[in-house]
């Protein structure tokens, strides 16, 4: 009887513990979020004041730190990934923005998907126990492929996602190999576009030649169509993945 007791008494004391950590995680992200959104912080979140901030500072050696300082911030908060990532190709072009916009998400998505993992999902589990289990399972048990299908959609909110994973059942080195491989082509085309509209708004100026601000124009039309196909894409590549892995199925069964 006493270890019976014993037990109800360590359940109950673990479901505590469970119940005041999640409520720790809420409490830092709606901190986060209403701090920077609510709050004279906010003013810092604005397109405007950002880009100014970066164009004033792009010329120093610690810019990118700064900025994918700024990304880890802002995804632990769950600020808009998708502004500082165009913001990161306008200030520093394509290959310089997508590798610190690299950097910058994936620090930020392990720090978030930790975060959440050790606050977290020991509540969750306890909750979605008998409910969703099977479908707690199939993310855990195919998890690689999951993130990579998630991360390969660009009107999936980014930051959502990182917590969203790190309550849920995936394994971590899942959750990195398919964060990391998974973000590489958005992140590219995001980058990439951003730089292909600066170029393009600042194509000829300072060009006194008409056809020499004909031709850099030409160019930056031709980059801005290009990164838009590969936005399309890559927006479609988990559609055409599911058509083919379910055609696959369907030939082997036959």
């Amino acid at each position: 009887m006493p270890k019976s007791a014993d037990v109800c008494s360590g359940d109950k004391t673990s479901r505590s513990g469970s119940a005041v950590k999640a409520m720790i995680l809420v409490g830092i992200v709606a901190a986060g979020i209403l701090a920077f959104r609510f709050t004279p912080l906010s003013e810092y979140l604005k397109p405007e004041r950002l880009e100014a901030f970066f164009a004033s500072i792009s010329i120093f050696w610690w810019a990118p730190l700064v900025y994918i300082g700024i990304y880890v911030g802002g995804t632990l908060v769950a600020a808009p990934g998708l502004l500082l990532t165009i913001l990161g190709g306008l200030t520093f072009g394509t290959v310089n923005g997508t590798i610190y916009v690299f950097i910058g998400a994936n620090l930020g998505a392990n720090l978030t998907f930790g975060l959440a993992r050790k606050l977290g999902r020991d509540y969750v589990a306890r909750k979605i126990k008998g409910r969703i289990d099977t479908l707690d399972r199939l993310i855990r048990n195919q998890g690689l492929l999951r993130v990579l299908q998630l991360r390969l959609i660009p009107i999936v909110p980014f930051n959502l996602l990182n917590y969203a994973f790190g309550l849920s059942g995936v394994r971590y080195i899942h959750y990195l190999l398919g964060t990391l491989f998974g973000m590489i082509p958005g992140i590219f085309v995001y980058v990439y576009a951003a730089a292909a509209l600066a170029q393009l708004y600042f194509s000829g100026s300072g060009v006194q030649n008409e056809s020499a601000v004909t031709a850099a124009r030409q160019a930056a039309l031709t980059n801005a169509g290009i990164s838009m196909g590969l936005l399309i894409v890559v927006s479609l590549a988990p559609y055409f993945y599911r058509k083919i892995s379910k055609h696959s199925s369907g030939v082997e069964e036959e």
